[in-house]
C-alpha cells in the first residue's frame, strides 16, 4: 500500500460510491485507520495526507480567507492525534461533505474550530451509528434461526414437545 493512494484525487475516484457514514463504516474492515497508517508510515506522513485533503478543500471552495499553513499543520496534527480510529474512508466522507456544504456555510473563511467541529460531529455520528448497528446485529443474530446454538435449542424443545405428546397418547 502506498500513501499516494490516499491523496484527495485518487481517493475520491476510488471511493466515489462512499457518500455517507454508513458507507464508510461498511468499509472499515478494508480501509486502514489513521492509527494503523501512523504505525506503518509515521505520524508526519499521515499528517501530510490530511494536509493534502485540507489544501484540496480550500482549492475547491470559494474562500476569501482560506486556511493558513500553520492552521493546516495544526489541524492535521490534531486530527491524526485525536481521531486516530477513523479510516481513510471516513476522511474521504468528511471532506466530501464539507465540499458539498453539508457542514453549513463557510462565510468566505475557514478556521481550525470549524474544521475540528466537523470531525467531532462526524465522529459522534459514526459512534452512534456503529453502536446502533452493533445492537441491531446482536438482535438479528440472537433471533437468527440459522444460528447453531439457537437451532440446537429449537430442536431440543421440539424433541421435548414430541416426547410429551407421545407420552400422553
Amino acid at each position: 500500500m502506498s500513501l499516494a493512494t490516499f491523496c484527495p484525487n485518487i481517493l475520491s475516484r476510488e471511493l466515489v460510491h462512499v457518500r455517507s457514514t454508513y458507507d464508510a463504516l461498511a468499509l472499515s474492515g478494508s480501509s486502514p485507520s489513521l492509527a494503523v497508517l501512523r504505525r506503518d508510515f509515521g505520524a508526519h506522513k499521515i499528517e501530510t495526507v490530511i494536509k493534502a485533503h485540507l489544501i484540496d478543500l480550500c482549492d475547491n471552495i470559494n474562500l476569501k480567507r482560506p486556511l493558513r499553513d500553520i492552521q493546516i499543520d495544526n489541524i492535521a496534527r490534531e486530527v491524526v492525534a485525536e481521531f486516530y480510529s477513523l479510516t481513510m474512508a471516513d476522511i474521504h466522507v468528511i471532506f466530501r461533505k464539507a465540499k458539498m456544504g453539508e457542514y453549513g456555510e463557510f462565510f468566505e473563511s475557514l478556521d481550525m474550530p470549524k474544521v475540528m467541529t466537523w470531525f467531532r460531529e462526524y465522529f459522534s455520528d459514526r459512534c452512534a451509528i456503529a453502536a446502533q448497528e452493533n445492537i441491531s446485529g446482536r438482535f438479528r443474530d440472537a433471533n437468527d434461526p440459522r444460528s447453531s446454538e439457537l437451532a440446537r435449542r429449537h430442536f431440543d424443545k421440539l424433541e421435548q414437545q414430541f416426547r410429551i405428546k407421545n407420552n400422553k397418547t
